[in-house]
């Protein structure tokens, strides 16, 4: 049986960038990929997300000399996206705030440059049934600051926003050229006193540029050069730090000053000067007082009201937190010659002493030794150590859950059934067709089962994609494991911008789910 549990690492590879992830998502789809997200941030089973702002400098819309030379920060761009998305808010009436109505609304002056449809277009392939493009929104200042920051202040991010279907009615966003009165007015209807709109301000300026090539009214064309062609300037010395370094030069004098919103050339558009000197300075002096550690502390306050600023009608779901033990890619499939398995790698964080003892035991009571894999992943919250396993389903029939064991390892139980579920290797979407295969273990009620699929597709005026579901009628087929009935469906689909997810479905309620062509999203 350790034949079956200890995995080549080109097989480990291999299984956990598969196209059909897995039917057994723990504890739920919605949660499992955005934990993906936030935990697994580089090396083995990296999440494709982080690539963007890794290095902190990266612009990742171009490559190579291109994107160095061009000054843009991608890391400074997704703070700036969720900034402005977040403050047409009206707190009172219960309306706007992070909901990705943004991405309809890059026509307007008060959101011009290119920070908008950059991160939309990187986002996009990850929206899916159960990832709106509203949560990657506020993700993506999660990750900004988790990242690029220092000290191991972390963002609490709780998913369950809903994206907008059209633009915010609501227009006032600060400016470079908007008055002191007005700024403070739009803060306010959002829900941020002077004091917080002095803060948000600042730490949303501790990383990234203005940019002559889009605000020509703040950075003159002196700024151009070969090594400089959007004619950027920093805000503070250090664009790709999430640090005190811009209260630190603002303060001082020294280094950049503050930025070219307290030093342009043109007057009017020194928006920050006349925001941060509307107390006399108070605040900033505060906000130095505090330190590194304690000014990120503030950061990380101020944008977790901001990122939880969101419609009336919305309710956000509990913190994602990083799992200790997660599997992943946990699926029932049909191998190649015809036998059912239950496949898949567990993921240990941070505790590398269990990766020497460690074993998975189904509650029919069948157990065996888990090997990990040489490659490791790299996180801001630890190591990560991953034990693909292949169990044949002879060994483990009638179990309903399993566990793990191991030093310091936390029990867990993780369910699972074998009575329905969608069989990766025979479901597909090739361009817009798509094709879905379930198995219906004998005995089981097979009457009114269907599947449902929704696809990520284009919509107009924005990068944001929206979703389009519909069923799937499912016919009897030849073939299948023993003790299993197949049911097959196709249906023609729309040209996804992302994973595809299908939905076994009974009498409303859903028995299984599946991703289908995850992509770069790589789920």
């Amino acid at each position: 049986m350790r034949r079956l549990l200890s995995l080549v690492l080109v097989q480990a590879c291999m299984h956990l960038h598969r196209d059909a992830a897995a039917m057994f998502y723990y504890p739920s789809a919605q949660v499992s990929q955005l934990e993906h997200i936030l935990v697994d941030n580089w090396d083995a089973y990296a999440s494709n997300f982080s690539s963007a702002i890794t290095p902190c400098t990266r612009y990742v819309t171009e490559i190579g000399d291109a994107a160095v030379n061009s000054g843009r920060t991608t890391s400074a761009q997704w703070l700036r996206v969720v900034f402005h998305d977040f403050v047409t808010a009206d707190i009172a009436a219960g309306t706007g705030g992070v909901d990705a109505s943004i991405g309809f609304e890059t026509f307007r002056d008060e959101n011009k440059g290119s920070a908008f449809n950059d991160s939309f277009t990187f986002w996009r392939p990850f929206v899916n049934e159960f990832i709106p493009m509203a949560d990657l929104v506020a993700l993506g200042t999660v990750m900004s600051v988790n990242l690029c920051g220092s000290g191991g202040k972390y963002i609490p991010f709780r998913p369950g926003r809903i994206d907008a279907v059209q633009a915010d009615p609501t227009t006032g966003v600060p400016e470079p050229g908007t008055s002191l009165e007005e700024t403070l007015e739009q803060f306010e209807r959002s829900g941020f006193n002077q004091v917080d709109a002095i803060g948000l301000t600042a730490c949303g300026h501790t990383l990234g540029s203005v940019h002559h090539s889009g605000f020509p009214e703040v950075a003159d064309d002196s700024q151009v050069s070969a090594n400089n062609t959007n004619g950027g300037m920093n805000f503070d010395t250090t664009r790709g730090s999430f640090d005190a370094r811009v209260v630190h030069e603002y303060i001082d004098g020294s280094g950049n000053r503050g930025g070219a919103l307290v030093t342009s050339y043109n007057e009017t558009s020194r928006s920050d000067l006349r925001l941060y000197e509307s107390d006399g300075n108070a605040t900033m002096q505060t906000l130095y007082a505090q330190g590194g550690p304690g000014f990120l502390d503030t950061c990380v306050d101020l944008f977790t009201r901001m990122i939880q600023t969101v419609p009336a009608h919305v309710a956000l779901q509990d913190v994602v937190q990083p799992m200790d033990v997660k599997p992943v890619n946990v699926t029932w499939d049909i191998a190649a010659d015809g036998r059912l398995v239950l496949s898949g790698s567990v993921r240990i964080l941070n505790n590398a002493q269990a990766t020497k003892t460690a074993r998975i035991a189904f509650s029919n009571g069948y157990s065996a030794p888990l090997s990990f894999s040489n490659a490791t992943g790299t996180s801001v919250f630890g190591t990560t150590h991953f034990a693909p396993f292949t169990v044949d389903h002879s060994r483990i029939t009638g179990s309903s859950y399993w566990t793990t064991s191991g030093a310091r390892l936390s029990a867990n139980k993780f369910a699972i059934q074998d009575s329905y579920f969608i069989v990766p290797s025979l479901s597909t979407v090739a361009g817009v067709s798509a094709k879905v295969t379930i198995a219906v273990k004998k005995g089981a009620k097979d009457s009114g089962l269907s599947a449902n699929i929704t696809v990520p597709t284009a919509q107009p005026l924005t990068l944001g994609p929206k979703m389009v579901s519909a069923e799937i009628k499912l016919s009897k087929v030849a073939g299948g494991p023993s003790g299993f009935t197949l049911w097959q469906g196709n249906a023609a689909i729309g040209q996804p911008t992302g994973a595809v997810s299908v939905r076994l479905v009974r009498d409303a309620e859903t028995l299984d789910t599946l991703l289908l062509d995850a992509g770069v999203a790589g789920w």
